[in-house]
């Protein structure tokens, strides 16, 4: 029996119309996604031996909300991290994290994680509710690539870096959400080094030490001795992402 896939398999949902930007569908391909509908809190009332004796659930009694994530493989030439954002992409969609991971044995894969089906928030005067990203970019090849560093010793395997922002929610008084907000831009990166001869080395590259970004290193390359085995290394920075202008 032949069977449509149409709509029972395979990745086919951009949650966040990512591949709507210009030139990103030429360079980026969708593999997965996910759609579903953000879990309720309960609520108990106990009897006189602390059983319950009645529940009731409260913050998506509606429905309306699903916690969302679309995940993106870099196939082919030069994303740049800038033409990207986070935050309230459009109207009731919020696209609370960001993430992009190279690896010595893989393509680059772009994954974004947040909200849908929220109401449209508010902004403060002056200001939308994106966040900027660096200009990082990132090319479609199987590699791992410096993001936003520069490497002096030892090879790097590995790097990932993370953007995210603070999804804030007002409930009413029965736990029912009726206003959202987003705030506290961040960013994290991480990377991933073995020794070959010297120390693995690194440094931030001016695209993070500007001052909207204000990066600083917090953790230097170690070392990790393993029986029979190459040492490796892992180094860490953290740094803030600036909201967007109105």
């Amino acid at each position: 029996m032949s069977i449509d896939k149409a709509t029972s398999f395979g990745a086919l949902t951009d949650h966040f119309a990512i591949l709507e930007i210009a030139g990103m569908s030429d360079i980026l391909k969708l593999v997965s996604s996910s759609k579903v509908p953000r879990a309720q809190e309960r609520a108990d009332a106990q009897d006189e031996n602390e059983d319950i004796a009645a529940s009731a659930y409260h913050g998506n009694s509606a429905g309306e909300i699903y916690e969302i994530s679309s995940t993106f493989a870099l196939k082919s030439g030069t994303l740049t991290l800038s033409d990207l954002n986070i935050g309230e992409l459009v109207a009731g969609t919020v696209a609370e994290s960001l993430g992009l991971t190279t690896a010595n044995g893989a393509w680059p894969q772009l994954t974004v994680s947040g909200f849908l089906g929220l109401e449209t928030i508010t902004a403060p005067t002056g200001k939308t509710n994106k966040f900027t990203l660096p200009a990082i970019s990132v090319l479609g090849i199987k590699q791992a690539q410096c993001l936003g560093f520069t490497v002096s010793a030892g090879k790097l395997t590995g790097s990932s870096i993370t953007f995210n922002c603070s999804l804030a929610e007002q409930q009413d008084g029965l736990g029912e959400p009726v206003a959202h907000g987003v705030s506290g831009g961040t960013g994290e990166l991480t990377a991933e080094f073995v020794r070959i001869l010297t120390a693995p080395a690194w440094a931030l590259a001016a695209v993070l030490t500007a001052a909207e970004f204000l990066a600083e290193v917090t953790q230097s390359p170690g070392a990790e001795e393993g029986q029979a085995a190459w040492h490796t290394a892992t180094g860490a920075a953290s740094f803030i992402v600036p909201r967007l202008a109105a």
